[in-house]
């Protein structure tokens, strides 16, 4: 019975966002509409529980996973749960499409940067977690953060899905450079 109450929440949610973002080029408003359509969705954590959405083994060399939850079939409109147990730091990077992050359980810091000359210079921070979120347009570099105490578990929704996204940069600060980030490969589906 949960699977399809899960299963039909987010396609609802899906289906609305989509209505406000179809067709258009996103700006900041837009997405803060489409952070607050995934937030009243977070807070049915009933639907959403780390029995259903397990993290990696504590072995394991990954410190987090994603889970499609949604995605067009032309790849557009990608909702993941992404669960995390133990420490994670990403570098600063981009998406090349918008993204939008939620907090349904535990705290995953965001911090914000600029493009410079010589790298990156951070201009803001925010910590996801329950009833908040963050929105980014295709080009704002951001780095996650999450500490190892607590599993962690947000929504992360693309406008093309990580699969795709194969012009992703990240600032290497051991070699001074911006890099391509791989697209994702190891996504898992969700099991419905």
């Amino acid at each position: 019975m949960a699977k399809e109450e899960r299963r039909r929440a987010v396609s609802e949610s899906v289906e609305r966002i989509k209505k406000k973002a179809s067709g258009q080029q996103l700006s900041k408003a837009d997405l803060g509409e489409i952070r607050d359509e995934l937030i009243a969705l977070a807070r049915r954590k009933e639907l959403f529980s780390i029995d259903d959405f397990p993290p990696p083994a504590a072995d394991s060399k990954r410190r987090s996973c994603l889970y499609r939850l949604s995605e067009d079939p032309d790849h557009r409109f990608a909702l993941y749960l992404n669960v995390a147990r133990g420490s994670v730091n990403a570098p600063p990077h981009d998406h090349t499409t918008w993204a939008v992050i939620v907090g349904i359980e535990g705290q995953e810091e965001n911090r914000f940067y600029r493009k410079v000359s010589d790298g990156v210079e951070q201009i803001g921070s925010h910590v996801v977690e329950p009833g908040t979120g963050v929105a980014m347009l295709p080009d704002d570099v951001h780095t996650i953060h999450i500490e190892a105490d607590k599993p962690v578990l947000n929504f992360h929704m693309y406008g093309l899905g990580l699969e795709q996204l194969h012009g992703r940069r990240f600032w290497n600060d051991n070699t001074r450079e911006w890099k391509v980030f791989p697209a994702h490969t190891d996504i898992r589906e969700a099991r419905n």
